[in-house]
């Protein structure tokens, strides 16, 4: 038998969750730098600095992490004076925000903690970081020993936080649940993975179950108990799951058609830029069903993606069949399919699209 060490970051969530900054952060040292998007820190910035003033905590900076998170962006971070000085990095934002401080805190031997403003990702949870080429398409995937030392989900600035980001982040978050089933399917698993391939299940009903009326509240900026509790199917289940189902720098059962599909019509020029990354994924969900010889529930959950509005046409995404044929070969290539149960082809990718589109 061998010995190994799983590990899940702790959260904090609630309309004033970063009242526990002090309490969660004050043994990491005394200085943190925000690093993020400008919309995610002008959403923070008071709610942030009004939970360290009179404590010996100090925000020394705000800096912007860039437009991608790439390589070449984590590296100029590096160099800014109060990134250096901080003892600990506070990544707030979306996805590319904070996977960027991933990477600056990995070559800083920083701790960092993570301050999602939108719901569209694990990210915030994951011990993963998405990494793009500088032109925007996809570069790799680089993987952690550790996740954050702790989340602080404040569900107000969520609730206030544009629609289209907790629409993706159904989408993202119902693929867990479909991508980790698959890819475990038939295997003996070890205690933690088969652990996280239940809890996937989460991932999924709880959008289910709460997802049209957390949009709703979100319309009316009110954060209310669906809005949480798809929030947290979000950023924590999901992110819990990534983290259980795969060890040792792999991705192991996190990967699927739905994600491939993302990272394969990235190669299309100005595609990341211009589509979400959730929503793109949840569409691929519709593809994996399809692949997976599961038509019924590929219905029923079209019936679900009507509700709240997530793509079931490749129309709808943007797209055409000649593109995906044209990233089909892309697809089939992709790190998340690696322990898929059976191999996907370019062919099944393209039927299965031109059955959607019909």
């Amino acid at each position: 038998m061998e010995n190994y060490s799983v590990r899940v970051p702790s959260y904090t969530v609630g309309p004033d969750a970063y009242s526990q900054i002090e309490d969660k952060c004050r043994i990491y040292g005394k200085k943190a730098v925000v690093i993020g998007g400008k919309k995610a820190m002008a959403a923070a910035k008071d709610k942030l600095l009004s939970a360290v003033a009179g404590t010996e905590l100090e925000i020394i900076d705000f800096v912007w992490f860039g437009k991608d998170a790439t390589f070449e962006g984590a590296k100029r971070l590096e160099e800014e004076e109060a990134v250096k000085e901080a003892d600990m990095i506070f990544a707030v934002g979306g996805g590319k925000a904070v996977d960027t401080c991933k990477l600056v805190s990995i070559d800083l031997k920083k701790p960092y903690f993570t301050f999602p403003t939108i719901a569209s990702n694990c990210a915030a949870a994951s011990a993963v970081s998405i990494v793009y080429h500088e032109d925007g398409t996809f570069c790799e995937f680089v993987h952690f020993d550790d996740p954050a030392k702790h989340i602080f989900i404040d569900t107000d600035i969520i609730a206030r936080a544009p629609g289209e980001y907790l629409w993706a982040g159904m989408g993202d978050t119902i693929a867990k649940y479909y991508e980790v089933s698959i890819s475990a399917r038939g295997e003996k698993l070890e205690h933690y993975k088969a652990m996280g391939v239940e809890l996937s299940r989460m991932c999924m009903e709880a959008v289910l179950e709460h997802g049209k009326l957390a949009m709703e509240d979100n319309k009316k900026g009110r954060a209310s108990f669906a809005l949480e509790q798809v929030a947290l199917a979000i950023i924590i289940t999901a992110g819990w799951v990534s983290l259980l189902v795969a060890r040792e720098h792999t991705m192991d059962y996190n990967g699927g058609v739905a994600h491939a599909f993302f990272y394969g019509l990235c190669n299309l020029p100005g595609f990341d830029e211009n589509h979400l990354h959730g929503v793109v994924v949840g569409f691929g969900v519709l593809l994996l069903l399809l692949i997976d010889g599961r038509e019924e529930e590929c219905k029923k959950l079209i019936s679900f993606y009507q509700t709240v509005g997530i793509p079931v046409t490749l129309s709808e995404v943007g797209v055409s069949v000649e593109e995906v044929a044209r990233c089909a070969s892309f697809m089939v290539k992709d790190e998340d399919l690696e322990h898929y149960p059976y191999e996907v082809t370019r062919e099944m990718i393209i039927t299965a699209a031109k059955k959607l589109e019909k």
